[in-house]
């Protein structure tokens, strides 16, 4: 079993990325009138403790959300998603940092369902607990892409389903994996709306493939040590995306604008 848990790494830039993507996103859908089933593949423990041994060793997140948290004139996407962040620590300073199914949780409707994925034993446990106060979540320790594909083969009726595909790269081989097993998600129920995250690595050309992706979102920032290969973040749409084409162009360059900005010291 693999063993990586997203705490050494909670909050950092790539975090900040991913995430303002999907509140944004599911800010956008929950604004029409059909109740939506979100579907997360690798959920990791769901909200994070960086006071804690794993985020306090790597210190990632203080150029992640510990460089926003404070920073005034953010772009409307990057200043709900501080928001956001903000009602986790009361206000106050950073202490816990939510991830993906905390977020989603908090930006979906009572009548919109969770269906969140995770293997590692430990990690799976810490997401029960975090998920307790959503009762429209459900959580299984079960590998994501079978998880995902029991979802999609047995939706709820009249939901829309909207999955995040977000694997650990241990495995190169997931670099064409997901993006692949989006296009079969899509092929399956054609009006699924998947994200796909994927990291940008220095020293050579991402093996991420594109084909049938509908839009994608990259930035960049700087590794956080020389022994760090991370140096980008992306994240790929697949299913249709006409009618969100202006407010995800907005949201793209709001992230483009903060991103060219902290890389530049500004």
């Amino acid at each position: 079993m693999l063993s990586y848990q997203h705490g050494f790494h909670a909050g950092n830039p790539a975090d900040v990325h991913k995430h303002t993507f999907v509140l944004a996103l599911l800010s956008l859908l929950t604004k029409k009138a059909r109740p939506l089933t979100y579907v997360e593949s690798h959920a990791g423990r769901g909200l994070y403790d960086l006071t804690g041994a794993q985020a306090s060793k790597t210190g990632e997140w203080h150029s992640g959300i510990g460089a926003l948290y404070d920073r005034s004139g953010l772009p409307t996407p990057l200043a709900r998603y501080r928001e956001v962040i903000a009602r986790w620590n009361r206000g106050e300073a950073i202490e816990q940092y939510p991830g993906s199914p905390c977020i989603a949780a908090g930006a979906l409707r009572r009548r919109d369902r969770l269906q969140l994925f995770e293997t590692h034993g430990q990690e799976f446990e810490a997401l029960e607990s975090a998920m307790t106060p959503f009762r429209q979540a459900s959580t299984r320790r079960h590998d994501g892409y079978e998880g995902m594909l029991e979802a999609f083969s047995t939706p709820a009726p009249h939901h829309r389903l909207v999955g995040l595909i977000d694997p650990s790269y241990e495995l190169k081989d997931d670099f064409h994996r997901a993006p692949t097993f989006a296009r079969r998600l899509v092929e399956m129920v054609p009006d699924a709306l998947i994200m796909v995250w994927y990291p940008l690595l220095k020293s050579s050309v991402s093996d991420f493939d594109p084909t049938g992706e509908s839009w994608r979102s990259v930035v960049r920032f700087d590794a956080h040590g020389d022994s760090h290969r991370m140096v980008g973040s992306g994240v790929a749409l697949f299913g249709n995306v006409e009618d969100m084409q202006r407010p995800i162009k907005v949201l793209n360059r709001g992230l483009q604008a903060y991103f060219s900005e902290t890389a530049s010291g500004d």
